[in-house]
């Protein structure tokens, strides 16, 4: 199995800085190897042997910190939503069978989905709707733009559906 931190540009990140995301690679299972497979986890490489002893490389992990949407209140202060909070309420809502939020603008969201089989997708959507403005809003952000995408929720280049996309 081969671990390979890397930038957002998917090249090598130095040992000693936190990676974008790690590619893993494994060729033990001969009928669909992983190759190069985006985990989205963040990384770091240590750049000195590890005091356990262990002569192998050593790794610290700081997860998915990039999912984390921020968006700026009307006070001037900022919030922070964890994906934990779009996916329970995703979660909750009866139709949907995939779910993507992209953050378009400091305070805008563009939300693809999925409707489940035999499931109205205008209905769905209200029900979407509904539920991400309150979120929104009890979180002092009333004046956040959520906007209905024609598309499904995409793919990674890696085949991944990321539930939350940051703003760029």
């Amino acid at each position: 199995m081969a671990l390979e931190p890397v930038d957002a540009g998917h090249r090598p990140t130095p040992p000693g800085e936190f990676s974008h995301t790690v590619l893993i690679s494994n060729l033990a299972n001969r009928v669909q190897p992983f190759l190069r497979y985006d985990l989205g986890d963040s990384v770091l490489l240590r750049p000195d042997p590890c005091p356990c002893g262990n002569p192998l490389p050593a790794i610290r992990v700081r997860g998915r910190a990039g999912d984390v949407l921020t968006f700026p209140t009307s006070s001037g202060g900022h919030v922070s939503l964890s994906p934990l909070a779009f996916g329970t309420l995703f979660d909750h809502t009866p139709g949907i069978e995939l779910f993507q939020i992209e953050q378009t603008a400091p305070a805008a969201l563009r939300v693809r989905i999925l409707p489940a089989a035999g499931a109205d997708p205008d209905r769905a959507w209200r029900t979407v709707l509904q539920e991400l403005t309150r979120l929104l809003a009890g979180n002092g952000l009333g004046h956040g733009i959520v906007q209905r995408a024609e598309e499904p929720p995409r793919q990674t280049p890696g085949g991944k559906y990321r539930t939350v996309i940051p703003l760029a």
